[in-house]
């Protein structure tokens, strides 16, 4: 299709006078970007302008389109500001469409009288709420086009968002506007780098902090803050947002040479990386936070059950989880407010190549908590059950006997816990081997040093449990 049948419009500067000439245009002077898990940010910038004495208008361009206006404040020596408002319709081909409903364009249509030729029609634009609807002569057409053309770019449309002030000013001159504002599309999370030495028994710690900006909204050189924490925010009117798909800005995987200062603030944790930080307007940036060293790690291999006072026939296997486990303590080299996100753990095979051992999620954990990171299942360690007996004594009484064996497919010894939930009212009447009660519903037998089976049928557990319901 020739390109000439689209006229191309111009950029419109449109200028409004509020009782005095206009100011000029804002320009941003860094800014203080603080960032919350929640995926919100609060912005805090300075902007220089020339005013006059009395009454202006003051008109800021390079706003995120995520802003939420109601949040906009802004404030100058010798400056007050009686009004705000901001103004952004994007161009897309609904606010097209909704300006010319009533007016006529033009329709690229399929020739009904030919399948590989297209008809050009004059037609009105009637509605378009789900879909366009065209009135052509006498007919109404609701159908599929090609495309359409319109005579011109109509008004009201923005190719960006605009802030205007009315200002009122005692004094003329250039000043230095505090301009802050809460948005949306920014969002931060932690992502650790956990490396067990070749020993098995403690680790490395490396902390990141991932910043990921979908609001096509850029922040050079910012002052940056991490807020860790779940803050509470009343509902909001819905914010336009676009999102686009990312691209990833300097990946690094080592850990930072200085780590983030944190501080408290309210309830929850402030993390500064100590220097400005270039967030891309659609991507992510990683921002080192803190490391730490030889960190107290053990192993837990554990299996979990629920039994019912219900008869089950064959055999039962189950899965065993591993987990890797940690206190986050200053005495194990750690003692540091952890933020929610996703931990990798890296372990080291004969060669003593470190490789990906598995992931976990973890919410955010306090100092002196512990931390347990479950990273995948047991490859050979098995444990498998079968119901040795089952009898109804009551109308609401059961016995319920269960014989489980561990085998250890590997060389070393093994320890083993395994958690036996039971439902209802319930008491263990008898137990081949100790155990422990973790909670109101569970017991656990803690298996120390599982020897290798070598084909054997491996540690035996019997025990017989009595539910009323």
């Amino acid at each position: 299709m020739n390109r000439s049948c689209f006229p191309a419009a111009p950029l419109l500067a449109v200028v409004l006078f509020l009782l005095a000439p206009l100011a000029g245009a804002a320009q941003a002077a860094g800014s203080v970007l603080a960032v919350y898990n929640s995926g919100q940010a609060q912005v805090n910038e300075s902007r220089v302008v020339t005013l006059p004495e009395g009454a202006a208008a003051v008109v800021f361009t390079d706003i995120p389109s995520t802003v939420d206006p109601s949040s906009i404040r802004a404030t100058a020596p010798d400056m007050t500001v009686q009004d705000v408002e901001y103004a952004y319709k994007p161009i897309t081909a609904g606010n097209l469409l909704d300006a010319y409903i009533g007016k006529e364009l033009s329709v690229i249509l399929p020739d009904p009288t030919d399948v590989n030729a297209r008809v050009l029609r004059k037609a009105k634009l009637l509605a378009n709420a789900d879909r366009p609807i065209f009135a052509m002569g006498k007919e109404v057409y609701v159908g599929s086009y090609e495309a359409l053309l319109l005579p011109e770019m109509p008004e009201g449309l923005d190719a960006e968002p605009t802030l205007t002030l009315t200002t009122q000013s005692t004094v003329a001159g250039r000043k230095n506007v505090a301009l802050s504002y809460l948005m949306g599309g920014l969002t931060w999370r932690a992502d650790y780098n956990l490396t067990v030495n070749q020993s098995g028994r403690s680790a490395d710690l490396d902390a990141w902090a991932t910043v990921t900006n979908t609001s096509d909204h850029a922040f050079p050189g910012a002052d940056l803050r991490l807020i860790a924490g779940d803050v509470q925010r009343a509902a909001a009117p819905k914010m336009v947002m676009r999102a686009n798909a990312m691209m990833t800005e300097g990946m690094p995987m080592d850990a930072a040479s200085a780590p983030a200062a944190e501080e408290s603030f309210s309830q929850y944790h402030v993390y500064d990386p100590g220097r400005y930080v270039s967030i891309p307007a659609s991507g992510s940036k990683q921002v080192g936070l803190f490391s730490a060293a030889n960190i107290p790690v053990r192993t837990e291999l554990s299996s979990r059950f629920r039994s019912t006072p219900n008869q089950r026939a064959g055999k039962i296997s189950q899965s065993v989880e591993s987990a890797l486990l940690f206190t986050n303590t200053e005495a194990n080299n750690l003692g540091k407010p952890m933020p929610a996100g996703v931990v990798r753990v890296f372990m080291p095979e004969s060669s003593g190549a470190k490789l990906l051992a598995g992931e976990a999620r973890i919410g955010h954990k306090a100092e002196g908590e512990e931390v347990r990171l479950v990273i995948g299942r047991a490859f050979d360690v098995t444990v498998e059950r079968v119901q040795t007996s089952f009898q109804r004594i009551g109308k609401n009484v059961a016995e319920v006997g269960w014989k489980i064996a561990v085998r250890n497919g590997s060389r070393e010894p093994k320890d083993i816990r395994l958690l036996e939930a039971m439902s209802g009212q319930w008491t263990v009447l008898n137990a081949d081997t100790p155990y422990t009660a973790e909670d109101a519903g569970t017991i656990v037998f803690d298996l120390k040093g599982v020897a290798p089976s070598d084909g054997k049928e491996g540690t035996v557990i019997n025990y017989t449990v009595r539910f009323t319901n």
